[in-house]
């Protein structure tokens, strides 16, 4: 039996070490913000809104993606189709684009059902 993410959705991997060590070295005065658990806001929001099971937001060691000021995302919609993306985002000023992007990348048909 295959989970729902990998047959309707996709993974997001979040690089933990852009996020714990990259970011506040770039950044210090952002050091032990609360905001870089980016990982655990996504899991709490993709439950709360209903796309848990469908999306899994995982934390990843090191992706060699490491963009000054930024926090690296891999997407693969294994189960949605599609194409995987490795992008990079301002963790603290992105958040929503974050999460929009994770959504509309990994269950598309979700968004559709969405109200505007």
């Amino acid at each position: 039996m295959h989970p729902s993410w990998d047959r309707h959705g996709g993974l997001a991997l979040i690089c933990e070490k852009c996020l714990n060590v990259r970011f506040p070295e770039d950044f210090p005065e952002h050091a032990g913000d609360e905001r870089l658990k980016l990982r655990e806001w996504l899991k709490e929001r993709l439950k709360r809104e209903g796309h848990w099971g469908l999306i899994r937001a995982v934390g990843s060691t090191c992706l060699d993606v490491c963009a000054k000021g930024g926090v690296t995302v891999f997407l693969d919609p294994v189960g949605a189709g599609g194409e995987q993306q490795c992008l990079v985002f301002d963790p603290l000023e992105d958040r929503e684009l974050i999460y929009e992007t994770i959504v509309r990348t990994l269950a598309p048909a979700a968004m559709e059902k969405t109200p505007q």
